[in-house]
């Protein structure tokens, strides 16, 4: 049997939004992972910070500045991917309801593209 246009409109389209999908996972999953890195990475400079803070440590003041530096670079960090998490994950989670219901409307024409459409005339209910 031959298929509908609208058949393979639905099918290209739901192809195209599980390409989307898939590259938005991607890359959320990566900000998640960097997110978590970071969030490791500034534990470790806060206990470094505090370890030096000890009045019987001595350390060099650029030294104890330098990791000042960098606790403040890895909480940008941490900001700029919390701030990249949440509105990816919004739009995942609208694309994600998007494509079922474009896959639902796709098996229902598919099906329907199957069914046995009898066709009633009106000369023929006249005749029963």
């Amino acid at each position: 049997m031959k298929e509908t246009e609208e058949v393979r409109e639905l099918r290209g389209k739901i192809l195209g939004m599980e390409m989307e999908l898939n590259i938005i996972s991607k890359d959320l999953e990566k900000f998640e992972i960097q997110l978590f890195n970071n969030l490791k990475i500034k534990k470790e400079i806060d206990e470094n910070i505090a370890f030096l803070k000890k009045d019987r440590v001595t350390v060099s003041l650029l030294e104890y500045k330098k990791i000042k530096h960098q606790k403040e670079l890895v909480e940008m960090r941490i900001k700029y991917y919390n701030k990249k998490i949440q509105p990816l994950k919004n739009i995942l989670s609208y694309k994600e309801d998007f494509h079922k219901k474009e896959i639902e409307r796709f098996y229902e024409i598919y099906r329907m593209q199957f069914k046995n459409n009898i066709l009633e005339f009106s000369s023929d209910r006249k005749k029963a």
